[in-house]
Formats: C-alpha cells, structure tokens, sequence
C-alpha cells in the first residue's frame, strides 16, 4: 500500500517536472493539493503500520488438545507367501496378479517330471531292498536249521560220552576197566561239553549279526519310503494353489521360467486380517509414534486402534503409517475404502492455557502485558503443549490473569 502511494507522488512530480508545462495559478494549487493529499496519505500509513495490534485473554484452565485427523484407507495386514520346494520350471499359470483368489484354487502349475523319476527311482530301490530283506529272512532259516542240526549232534556226542563215562566209573568198581580210561573219557567229555557250549554261542552270534542286517535293511527300505512321501509331497505342490483368499500380489514367473528354489512362487493379500494405512503431512511426524492411540471412524462405527510401524519416506512430502485394530473390530473395516483416523497425541486436561496465536508456534517463549488493576506489567510467560486451539502455560502467569498479547507478526519471540 505505501509503495503505491509512494510511486505515485514520484511519478506525478516527475511528469511535471519533465514535460516543463506552464500551468497557471489554479492548475499549480490543484497539483500542490493533490500531492499534499497523497503525501497525508503516505505518512498516515506510515504511522499505522508502526502500532502493532494488541489482543486481550484471560488465562483460565481447560483441555489442550494436540489430536489431528487424518485419512486411511484398509489393506490385508499379512502377505502369505508359497515357497517353492524345488528348481523348476513353470509349465501353466492360470491367475494373473490383481486377480481374487480363493482358498484352495489353482494359481500355476510347476514341471513334474523330474520329481515322477525320483519317486520311481525311490519306488525301484524300494523294492530291491525288500527283496533282499526276504531272501535274508530265507537265509535266516535255512542257517537256524544247519545251526540247530550241528547244536543237536554235539549235544548227541555229550550226552554219549556222559552215559559211556558212567559205564566205565561202574567197570572201575568192578574192577573191569582202568582208573586212566576213566580218566580219558571225563577229559573227552569235558573237552565235549566245551566244543557244545562255544557252538552256542557262536550260533547265537551268527543269528544275532542275520537279525541286525534285517533291521539295518527294513531301515534303508523305511528311508526310502520317507523319501517318496517327500517326493509326494513336493509332487503336490506343483500343483501352487492359493493357501488363503485373497488379492493374488505376485506370481514368480511365466510358462517356461525357471524359479529358484526357496523363492516365492506366488504372494497373496490375505483378506482374514485388515489393518489401516494412515496418511498425515510430514509436520505431524513427531505426532505419530508406535504403540499410539487412534480413534477409528469406518462405515459409520468408532473404535479404537494402535499405531504399528511409520514409514518416513525422504522423496514424500507426506509420512504413512500403520494402525491394528483387535479381532473384535476386524469385521467392522470389510468393505471400508476410507477411513477417518483421529491420532491421540499428547493431549493434557486440566491445564493453565491461553488461547492459540499463529505465531506461538514459533517458539515457547513469549512477552505478554500482564493487568495488575491499572497497570500493565511486561511479563515472560513459557509455553508447553503446543495444541489447535489453545496452548498449555507452564509458567509466567495464573489462573484469572488478563493479558495482552501482541499481533503474532509483531510479537516479541525469543
């Protein structure tokens, strides 16, 4: 408004000056006058912009209130992945990504033929060691019976020679044999009875080591048959099928494509469990912190949530953040597109407060004019809780003061 003024009084004076018009006496009093006016003008303005314009509050006690709204919109709380048990190639795929999926349904389908010829490489294995666990189970008799015979001679050889032994011990009395043959036929039995008692023992070694090769070969065949049932296993996956309903995010490959084994063959939203995507302008990230309370308005119901994660992207002017909500409320965010977030950030009840100036948000210091009856008392008053409407004092006044406080483009901060 001044330069205006200003610019005109210049540019008048200097068209005259220029132009060396002769006016006569009436015309010079109507410029005289004119720029007297402009130059009252000039110096009125001046003299108003040097007053700074004053507002007059009473300090009382009340809430301070930091909450803000925000906006949100529901996203699957968890992606559930499918990993692929085995390098192979994609052969079919029959859901694209964006696509709705429901449990169980097919999405793709991965190579089966190298997993077909290790389970009938395992099923052929299988079968010669269960042939060969058979004929050991035939050779296990057979030798029991050779055992058992051999075991029955010797036993046969022992019990002669004890009943030729008592013969002769009767012959000693009657004086019809010699003390020596006795002698001979106990050596000859002992030496007997030793020869039945190591063919024992040795039979029950022989049986013992056919009895460990039979379970060492029903293990190898119980390996076996662990491993096709794995190999069943992964065969079934090849057939990738959705493990919840639910947005289809990401499939790993088209037909011909090879995936890496433990990579992801297909993500799915899974659509059981929501949670909340806030949006707020980056001056509020201070605000938002995890394990805060949000106050949640979808599809005409309120609820409460808690913030989770916060994502403060550099290259956004804005910061995101997510927020769960217990199973109760979990059905109340199906079908909700936007949602109305109120953020619980440091509210105070009860507290000294002044009502909010533009400018209080530029510092917690600030000069006031404190009435004390007549007079006005220059005072510092510090602020705390910066909220929306009125600010928390902490100290510099009291409850009932009336103070003035400068216009926030001319106020005092410190």
């Amino acid at each position: 408004m001044l330069s205006f003024f200003v610019s005109a009084f210049l540019y008048i004076w200097l068209t005259f000056y220029k132009t060396g018009i002769i006016m006569h006496n009436r015309s010079r009093l109507f410029v005289f006058g004119l720029l007297a006016i402009l130059a009252s003008v000039l110096f009125a303005c001046k003299g108003n912009s040097d007053k700074s314009i004053i507002k007059t509050e009473v300090v009382d006690r009340g809430p301070v209130v930091v909450s803000f709204k925000c906006q949100g919109s529901v996203r699957a709380a968890n992606v559930v992945s499918v990993i692929n048990p085995l390098r192979n190639s994609v052969v079919t795929v029959h859901k694209m990504p964006g696509e709705r999926v429901e449990k169980g349904e097919l999405i793709l389908q991965l190579n089966k033929n190298q997993i077909q010829d290790e389970i009938a490489d395992l099923n052929n294995q299988i079968q010669q060691k269960e042939n060969a666990l058979e004929k050991n189970r035939l050779n296990v008799k057979s030798i029991q019976l050779d055992l058992n015979q051999g075991e029955e001679a010797k036993k046969a050889r022992v019990q002669n020679m004890r009943h030729s032994l008592e013969q002769q011990e009767k012959l000693l009395e009657a004086g019809g044999t010699s003390q020596a043959r006795v002698d001979q036929i106990k050596q000859n039995l002992l030496l007997a009875e030793q020869d039945l008692n190591n063919q024992a023992e040795k039979n029950s070694m022989r049986l013992q080591q056919l009895e460990m090769d039979e379970r060492n070969l029903a293990l190898q065949i119980q390996s076996f048959k662990k491993s096709v049932a794995t190999q069943r296993a992964i065969l079934q996956k090849t057939d990738v099928k959705a493990p919840v309903s639910g947005i289809l995010l990401e499939v790993a490959g088209n037909v011909g494509d090879y995936v890496a084994l433990d990579q992801a063959l297909v993500k799915i939203a899974d659509e059981s469990t929501s949670k909340i995507i806030g949006s707020a302008g980056k001056n509020k990230l201070a605000l938002i912190q995890p394990g805060g309370e949000v106050e949640v308005t979808v599809n005409n119901a309120t609820f409460m949530g808690t913030i989770g994660q916060v994502y403060d992207d550099e290259n956004s002017e804005s910061v995101s953040f997510d927020v769960f909500v217990d199973e109760n409320n979990q059905q109340k965010l199906a079908g909700g597109e936007n949602v109305e977030l109120l953020v619980k950030a440091n509210d105070k009840e009860n507290v000294l407060r002044i009502r909010k100036l533009p400018g209080m948000k530029l510092s917690q210091h600030f000069d006031v004019l404190v009435q004390k009856n007549d007079e006005l008392i220059r005072t510092e008053i510090v602020l705390g809780t910066i909220g929306k409407d009125y600010c928390e004092i902490i100290s510099g006044v009291n409850e009932g003061d009336i103070i003035r406080v400068e216009d926030p483009s001319t106020a005092q901060v410190q």
